[in-house]
């Protein structure tokens, strides 16, 4: 069967758009699935607090052995 000069590569092109559809979807759906920006923001913020809390527990601790033991 002769085949169009002008369309000889049209399959293998759609084939490539294809597979090239599939990867933005499946892009789209990581996007989507992702939790919201203030997730983000309330972490950072328990991060701190955490931190803040172990840094503070430690420095009472160094200064109560500090004061009490002369």
């Amino acid at each position: 069967m002769e085949q169009c000069p002008a369309h000889s590569g049209i399959e293998s092109e759609i084939k490539m758009l294809k597979e090239s559809d599939k990867k933005q979807w499946e892009a789209i759906e990581k996007i989507m699935n992702r939790p919201p920006a203030y997730v983000s923001i309330v972490y950072a913020i328990l991060t701190f607090l955490l931190g803040a809390s172990v840094t503070y527990a430690s420095m009472a601790v160094k200064i109560a052995e500090i004061t009490h033991n002369p």
